[in-house]
Order: C-alpha cells, then sequence, then structure tokens
C-alpha cells in the first residue's frame, strides 16, 4: 500500500502515519490558538493608587448646641449607659438621645449628670421618689 505501513486494530486497518493535511490542520489550529493568547494585553494595576477618604473616618463632635437646642436655656445632660428616669417621659434633656455623642469638650450648657447635682432638681431617677425623697 503506497510505503505506509497498516496495523490491524479491533476496528479495522489504520495507517501508522498521519496524513499531511491533518498534520497541517492541526499545527495551523495550534498556531491561532498561541496567538490569539499572545495578543491579548493582561490587566494592568494603577501605578499609584490615590485615596480619597480616610480608612478610620475622623468624628466630628459639636463645639455649639444647635440653635434649637439653645431655645429655652434649657441644661443638657449627658446620662451614663442604661440610666432610667422615671416617668413616661423618659430623661429630660437627654443630650445623647436627641443629639448624639459628646466630644472630648462639652458645648456650653452641657454637663454630665450628677447624681447630687441633678436628683429631684432636673431629673427624677427611676426608683426615686422626689416628693418623699425615699429610694424605692
Amino acid at each position: 500500500m503506497d510505503g505506509l505501513e497498516l496495523h490491524i486494530c479491533q476496528y479495522g486497518v489504520m495507517p501508522r502515519v498521519a496524513k499531511p493535511a491533518t498534520v497541517l490542520a492541526a499545527l495551523a489550529l495550534a498556531v491561532t490558538a498561541l496567538t490569539g493568547c499572545s495578543a491579548v494585553d493582561a490587566p494592568t494595576a494603577d501605578p499609584a493608587p490615590t485615596s480619597t477618604a480616610d480608612p478610620t473616618p475622623t468624628p466630628t463632635y459639636l463645639t455649639e448646641l444647635p440653635d434649637w437646642a439653645k431655645e429655652g436655656h434649657a441644661l443638657w445632660l449627658i446620662y451614663p449607659d442604661g440610666f432610667k428616669c422615671g416617668g413616661t417621659e423618659g430623661c429630660p434633656n437627654d443630650y445623647r438621645a436627641l443629639i448624639g455623642e459628646p466630644g472630648p469638650v462639652l458645648p456650653e450648657g452641657v454637663e454630665y449628670y450628677d447624681s447630687a447635682k441633678h436628683d429631684c432638681v432636673v431629673v427624677a431617677p427611676l426608683g426615686v421618689d422626689c416628693f418623699t425623697g425615699s429610694k424605692g
């Protein structure tokens, strides 16, 4: 058979040498695939990334009460965490509840709660009867 060796396998006669057209087609496909891969540009990172915001923003605190809080010249109190006032209205002039967290310097008209100074004068703490002076 024209110089080709034939081997017999279970499916019939099979040539030992591949045909030149098949080799050329496989080679052309491989070259095309490799050329396509090298032509694609790899993504590049920015040389100097710029940051527009700090990773941890610096908190801003009020240094002066808002105009609405100044009306009536009321004293604003910063109550300790978990503090409860008696009555249905809660704690009066609660700075944290109505304005926000205090800063290192308190605005004028704002004080930390002091039981000796504020109990039964400005605040009716839960469990204290301000009329009889008894704690219950």
